[in-house]
């Protein structure tokens, strides 16, 4: 069984690495970090444009009609740029939702760029509340749709700039869109629900994060010179980078197994994705820490980029859910367990 990319998977990687390197420098990051609300609108225009709202939407509802692991392949550029703006809310938590309820008028309205939205799961924790348009609520067993008009929005602190959390308000019933089912995480043996879905994006973008870390302290301990040699030839130093190196590319792999069950519909879909989340949030955080550590006094300031890595891998641990969840829902799934 081959698991690599293939050919047309290969060049949407390549476009969507040369768009986020030419779109989204570090100073794009920091602009929208230190905004007053994060938001990045001309990053966010030109992601519509290319029609990355849709990539996994089916074409009978107006998308591009290709898979999770096309979608993962672009989550995973964006994470290597850090990505600000509300293209993850959008994209990857709120039209996965959409598309499962079958609410194909309101997917239509998204995936122009026109309306930005987020999911709420919980009220007081919601991520990009701040420059969202709509709202698709788990209210109970169902789950409503709400215009920001019919919504209070309180911003709460968050280490992450460019990634915001909030809690909310909602004013009236809203639109009721059907059972919240595929929006809650299962902990029996079924078919990977929109959640799943959710999850596997935010691993890739977590594995973007990770390879950036990873890239940027080889480069680094290959530079960086101490008793007149390389720091990168202390093997202190190598094993602490191979660590990165193992933890990167085992993310990778849960990751792209998960959206592989998922886009062909098998029976371990949603184990696979509870995999990769177990795995995947631990992971990003050791990988963007060891990033700082190994930068020495540079990794700690300001100026360096490390931060930003860092406190984006932080914020993904509070959007679906923690590790410690993940793996008790996979001895749940376990059919063996």
């Amino acid at each position: 069984m081959d698991f690599r990319l293939d050919t047309d998977q290969l060049a949407l990687r390549s476009a969507a690495k040369d768009f986020c390197t030419k779109e989204i420098p570090s100073t794009a990051v920091r602009t929208a970090f230190d905004s007053p609300d994060g938001d990045s609108p001309e990053l966010f225009k030109k992601q519509a444009e290319l029609g990355w709202l849709g990539l996994a939407v089916p074409e009978d509802m107006g998308g591009v009609g290709l898979g999770p692991i096309e979608q993962a392949v672009v989550c995973e550029e964006l994470g290597y740029r850090d990505a600000p703006g509300p293209y993850f809310a959008t994209a990857c938590l709120a039209v996965p939702g959409l598309v499962a309820l079958g609410a194909d008028d309101l997917v239509g309205q998204l995936l122009d760029g026109s309306v930005r939205a987020t999911v709420a799961w919980d009220l007081g924790h919601v991520v990009d509340a701040q420059i969202a348009d709509a709202f698709l609520v788990v209210d109970g067993e169902v789950a409503r749709w709400y215009e920001r008009s019919d919504v209070d929005v309180t911003p709460r602190p968050s280490v992450d700039g460019t990634r915001r959390l909030a809690s909310i308000a909602v004013n009236g019933a809203g639109r009721e869109l059907g059972p919240s089912t595929e929006l809650h995480y299962g902990f029996v043996p079924e078919p990977a629900r929109a959640c799943d879905v959710q999850a596997v994006y935010l691993c890739a973008e977590m594995v973007g994060l990770m390879r950036w870390a990873l890239d940027t302290t080889v480069q680094y301990l290959k530079d960086r010179q101490a008793f007149g040699v390389p720091i990168g030839t202390f093997q202190a130093l190598q094993h602490r980078a191979a660590d990165m190196l193992v933890q990167t590319e085992s993310s990778s792999s849960a990751t792209y197994y998960a959206a592989y069950a998922i886009a062909n519909g098998l029976p371990d879909a949603a184990y696979a994705s509870s995999v990769a989340m177990a795995y995947t949030l631990d992971a990003a955080h050791f990988v963007t820490g060891e990033c700082i550590q190994l930068h020495g006094g540079i990794g700690y300031t300001w100026e360096h980029d490390a931060h930003l890595y860092f406190k984006r891998a932080a914020t993904n641990r509070q959007i679906l859910l923690d590790a410690k969840y993940h793996r008790e829902r996979i001895l749940q799934l376990d059919p063996g367990a």
